[in-house]
């Protein structure tokens, strides 16, 4: 019964796009915040198909009956050099087949960037209405969150369920089927919050009340790398603060690890089960093959999700037992290797030249414009990202490709605000 109505969902998620999209006046936008919108939905309970890669790939061939189809406002020769890298890495690859299918499924974000992009640079007040959205997303999934806590685990938006979410205490998944990536969601939108909104005085207004409900709810995912990049993202703001700001920072810092501890045998984040140092051992050994990989393929990899395909082919003791039956991994268990592995040194470096651009942007219009504490927000965001990521692949579910995507847009097009001479009078 609850496979059947899961499978419904995606469904009637088309069907709803369809009728926002014939509607909307402004089609782009309407993709973009639809996307946003239905975030918690666009995604395959059962893992067989995509709905935000079908819904991008119908609002492309649809955006040629408009006045702004994509890339025609709006195109950089970063983008044409990361295409170019990943199709010459899936034409050389051993396993070409299923590269150009991985390939095909990646287009769609560079197709979600560059809408959101151009849309965002358009117009300022489209910035917080994506930031709006965002914190409503927040607000769901930390209310869906409470319900997972209350009504048990079989509450939730997928058909299976993650072997990783038991231990001595459960680590809540949320509207994710993984906790660790529900970590990390948390962990960036955690600054989200922090950023006064215009066009929604009642975020700003709770906007404390948010933020304190995500750290408790990250908590409850069990999620260490993902705390310790929040960690990390609140340390960036603190070093860019007052001294008065950076002792309330401190101050709160152990009133939560105090409380966090008063309670933590019941968090999943203390009782994983394992240590840190079992932990990294199992992963370390893993990453060594993956950097094996690497050192095989080192300019444009082994092509893009081909990784399972090469472990079946070449490292056979690289798997999961899942019901008995072996599942190569598709990662190895890092994203920044999982990249290095399938893209090469030419790939990653183009694709990661996107993100640190923008942080570079970012902080050269603090620095040398305006000291506008939302650029650093944004900023923190991504580290938070930055700093999981290290230790999972959160990328395999799209809708961390999609917040990830978005922060970096945003960062960009709140800098650029300034070129235009934009002031904040504070």
């Amino acid at each position: 019964m609850k496979g059947a109505i899961l499978g419904v969902i995606p469904y009637l998620t088309f069907l709803l796009f369809f009728i926002y999209l014939f509607r909307a006046k402004n089609a782009s936008r309407a993709y973009v915040l639809f996307c946003l919108y239905f975030f918690p939905v666009i995604y395959s309970p059962d893992h067989t198909y995509n709905v935000f890669q079908a819904i991008s790939y119908f609002y492309f061939f649809y955006s040629f009956r408009s006045d702004k189809p994509v890339f025609s406002k709006y195109s950089h020769p970063l983008v044409w050099y990361v295409l170019l890298c990943l199709f010459l890495g899936a034409l050389l690859s051993e396993f070409m087949a299923h590269a150009f299918i991985g390939l095909i499924s990646f287009l769609p974000i560079i197709i979600y960037i560059h809408v959101l992009l151009f849309e965002c640079l358009e117009e300022d007040s489209f910035i917080f209405k994506v930031i709006d959205v965002l914190k409503l997303n927040l607000a769901i999934a930390i209310g869906f969150l409470f319900l997972q806590v209350g009504l048990g685990l079989n509450f939730t938006l997928f058909v299976s369920e993650n072997p990783n979410i038991t231990f001595e205490a459960i680590r809540y998944p949320g509207i994710f089927q993984d906790p660790q990536k529900f970590a990390q969601f948390l962990s960036a939108l955690s600054f989200i919050t922090l950023i006064d909104s215009p066009s929604s005085p009642r975020f700003t207004k709770y906007k404390y009340v948010l933020l304190v409900l995500s750290i408790i709810s990250l908590f409850l995912t069990g999620g260490r790398a993902a705390l310790l990049g929040l960690a990390a993202g609140i340390v960036f703001v603190a070093l860019f603060s007052s001294n008065k700001v950076r002792i309330a920072t401190l101050a709160g810092g152990v009133v939560v690890f105090v409380v966090a501890l008063a309670f933590s045998d019941y968090l999943a984040i203390f009782n994983r089960g394992e240590s840190l140092k079992d932990s990294y051992d199992t992963r370390n050994a893993i990453w060594q093959v993956a950097l094996q990989v690497f050192g095989k393929h080192p300019v444009l990899g082994i092509g893009i999700s081909n990784y399972a395909s090469y472990m079946e082919a070449y490292a056979k003791d690289q798997y999961w037992l899942v019901d008995g039956e072996k599942v190569y991994f598709d990662h190895p268990e890092s994203g920044y290797l999982k990249y290095l592995a399938e893209f090469g040194i030419l790939g990653m470096a183009g694709v990661f030249t996107f993100l640190f651009a923008a942080i570079y942007k970012g902080l050269k219009t603090f620095f040398n414009k305006v000291k506008d504490f939302n650029i650093i927000y944004l900023i923190s965001a991504i580290i938070t990202w930055m700093l999981g990521f290290y230790s999972v692949y959160s990328f395999g579910d799209t809708r961390i490709l999609i917040l990830v995507s978005t922060l970096i847009c945003l960062l960009i097009a709140w800098s650029k605000r300034y070129d235009k001479g934009f002031i904040v009078i504070d």
